[in-house]
């Protein structure tokens, strides 16, 4: 089977320029013809091209693979950003990735580990049963008997981040909203750089395992004989993802215990550990029957000082209090206020913080907080990150927020797809 992937520069290029010029096509379109239409008929055309330019955008992404999949896996959390059309087409790239062909599995097994799959394994099914980051997953069963997980890395994928990163951009460039979506995409690429060396990866699963003490959670075994830059070799967790589980209807008890273990596994890597798994993918929480979760996918782990840790724990209640004097303490402290923003700039931070308090307090001043009851919880913040999205410029941002912020975001954004009910109240940010 001829490899469906386009591999040099000039081909992939070639894929997103067509897809490009398909989505602007699209929209040329539509603006066309949206003079003519009533209000209604405005609201079904636009509807009608989201849902076309998100079909677009998956299935030239699905193409490409590696880092363009990785783009499409973080940009599906924007949900604040995306029109529902394209986040849910989005969505797919957690599983549903037509994976590379198997002659190109074997070799890549090949390459990495220096033998063929028949060797190295008692068994190897040669067709992926998940899409990863960069990759994808295997099921094989080692010689002593163990189920195992297998993560091959897409051949050639650490040489094409920086353009194909260029070629994202282009694809996502006529979406209106681009320009919300650029300092996303900023972020990931700097992010890749980390996730390529699955030595490293090796190294974030055996510190977890290592230090977090949680029965709520599943750490995977690293096979390091079976385990190198490119491949990566664990054991299985039986459980199915966090997106297909909530479609299986799920009860609210359960809905509610699965979100507070991914709450407390949160609070307990910032704070005990100064570690954290900053990758709040759906696809990387896998639900069991028990409804332990197991922890997938390691690439994306962000290690935190003390110092830093024990300033970031008073935030949720500055921010309660609304003490400016505290609040501009903390600023300083974390470096964030460029050393040329007058005072009319720290005014505005300080009057974002303000509009935040309602809602973000009420995480901590209320002993539960039913997501249910807030459907638009999300929503109603995303003018605020706006607001201080244009201060950008007068900030010099601690990188540790970087994937500190999008980690918790990223699970408040899980929590009320969840519409669960449970306490954010914690020993380290909220003492009795």
């Amino acid at each position: 089977m001829k490899d469906p992937i386009p591999k040099n520069k000039w081909q992939r290029g070639m894929t997103g320029g067509k897809t490009m010029a398909r989505v602007g096509g699209k929209m040329i379109s539509y603006w066309v013809k949206q003079p003519f239409l009533s209000e209604s008929g405005r609201r079904s055309a636009r509807d009608d091209l989201n849902r076309q330019s998100a079909d677009i955008l998956f299935k030239a992404m699905s193409l490409l693979k590696g880092t363009a999949l990785k783009v499409a896996q973080q940009l599906s959390l924007e949900t604040d950003v995306f029109p529902d059309a394209i986040r849910k087409e989005l969505e797919k790239s957690y599983h549903q990735v037509p994976p590379i062909n198997r002659a190109l599995a074997r070799k890549a097994i090949h390459i990495g580990l220096g033998n063929s799959p028949e060797n190295l394994f008692q068994t190897f099914d040669d067709r992926a049963f998940a899409a990863a980051s960069l990759g994808q997953v295997h099921h094989a069963v080692s010689h002593s008997g163990r189920a195992l997980a297998v993560k091959i890395q897409y051949p050639g994928i650490a040489a094409t981040i920086e353009s194909d990163i260029s070629l994202v951009r282009s694809i996502l460039w006529p979406l209106a909203d681009y320009n919300l979506l650029k300092p996303a995409i900023d972020e990931i690429q700097a992010r890749l750089m980390e996730e390529i060396d699955y030595r490293k990866e090796a190294e974030n699963i055996r510190f977890f395992k290592s230090h977090l003490d949680s029965a709520a959670i599943h750490i995977p075994d690293v096979y390091g004989a079976m385990s190198h830059e490119t491949v990566i070799s664990t054991s299985l967790f039986e459980g199915i993802p966090l997106d297909l589980w909530l479609k299986k209807s799920p009860s609210q008890e359960q809905r509610n215990h699965v979100a507070q273990s991914l709450q407390d596994l949160f609070i307990q890597s910032l704070y005990e550990l100064r570690c954290i798994h900053a990758d709040p993918n759906p696809g990387n929480f896998l639900i069991a029957d028990d409804l332990t979760v197991g922890l997938v996918d390691f690439g994306c782990v962000k290690h935190l000082s003390r110092g830093f840790t024990d300033q970031y724990a008073q935030i949720p209640q500055v921010m309660v209090s609304g003490r400016k004097k505290a609040y501009f303490e903390l600023l300083d402290t974390f470096h964030i206020i460029s050393p040329k923003a007058g005072s009319e700039v720290k005014e505005a931070l300080f009057e974002a913080l303000m509009d935040f308090r309602p809602m973000f307090g009420r995480l901590f001043t209320e002993e539960y907080f039913d997501f249910g009851q807030h459907p638009d919880f999300i929503m109603q913040m995303k003018p605020i990150r706006e607001r201080i999205y244009r201060l950008r410029h007068h900030i010099d941002m601690n990188p540790d927020f970087v994937f500190l912020d999008r980690t918790r975001y990223g699970l408040l954004r899980l929590f009320e797809q969840m519409r669960a009910c449970l306490t954010f109240r914690n020993a380290w940010e909220w003492p009795a």
